[in-house]
């Protein structure tokens, strides 16, 4: 189960130069697939002293979509394409901040679409993902002989996530050594945001379900993880799109906090979970 930690003191880590950007926190444990599964290209961190934090302390705190994508499949929750964003969407994404959150948010779609084998839906949002990240500048992580690997590997969910997570992870490099930092964390908010959402869906198609503890202590876990993606955008607070997105989740964070420091949630605090979530999810990714 992911671990609670306390909050960072930027104070200690204010200037220390981040080690290698850890995008999966939860990869650890798969086996690697050695003809699917390749080292990026490692991309030198190129941000401005001033303005360097310890990322990788916040960012492996941060769930991975394709974890919460992963706990849905194993509690046996029946997949639905209803709770994802429509494909289509993408195309009307046309602010940099739009098409930052919406990359986050499909790449969540995506991982879901993976974990319960949907090859078909799977190469529906790889299609948006690609073209996105395209716009931002960071379409190498996921050019075309990459996406046919990807694609080829559906059927292995734990190969597919492990692959996925590092296009991330090279994505997230690009754009630190740009000196594009902003738009990683507004990706990593809107993949957190998505796999709140479709968590709850799932979760509230079987409230009560035998396999679903595990997933009610990740939920926890997931909104416990909000107080880093908080610090991030409050680091970078003179960034606009990072001001715009911290000040978009603030009406929110007092029942984040209630529902993290609530050990033992189920199925009687779902439909207010859920109800947040959804407001979430309509205000920041619409």
């Amino acid at each position: 189960m992911f671990k609670k930690n306390f909050p960072v003191n930027f104070a200690l880590i204010a200037g220390i130069t981040g080690s290698a950007l850890l995008f999966s926190s939860c990869g650890g444990g798969h086996e690697e697939d050695s003809a699917a599964v390749n080292d990026f290209e490692v991309t030198t961190d190129t941000m401005k002293s001033e303005v360097r934090i310890n990322f990788d302390m916040l960012r492996v705190n941060i769930p991975t979509p394709s974890k919460m994508s992963a706990l849905l499949s194993v509690a046996k929750i029946n997949y639905n394409k209803g709770f994802l964003i429509p494909s289509g969407k993408a195309g009307g994404f046309s602010s940099t901040y739009q098409k930052a959150v919406g990359l986050g948010a499909l790449g969540a779609d995506l991982s879901t679409a993976a974990a319960y084998n949907q090859s078909q839906d799977a190469v529906e949002y790889l299609g948006q993902v690609a073209k996105l990240a395209g716009d931002l500048g960071i379409g190498t992580a996921f050019d075309p002989e990459f996406s046919k690997e990807l694609i080829m590997n559906v059927s292995k969910p734990d190969t597919f996530s492990l692959m996925l997570d590092k296009a991330f992870d090279k994505a997230e490099k690009n754009l630190r050594s740009n000196q594009r930092v902003a738009i990683s964390i507004l990706m990593i908010t809107g993949g957190w945001v998505e796999s709140l959402y479709i968590t709850t869906e799932g979760l509230n198609t079987n409230p009560g379900g035998a396999n679903t503890n595990k997933l009610y202590a990740d939920l926890n876990a997931h909104c416990y993880s909000f107080e880093y993606i908080y610090q991030l955008l409050d680091a970078y607070k003179s960034n606009a799109d990072c001001a715009k997105l911290s000040a978009d989740l603030e009406p929110f964070k007092p029942m984040l906090k209630s529902i993290s420091q609530n050990s033992k949630i189920g199925a009687a605090e779902l439909p207010k979970i859920r109800e947040t979530a959804t407001a979430l999810r309509n205000k920041i990714i619409g």
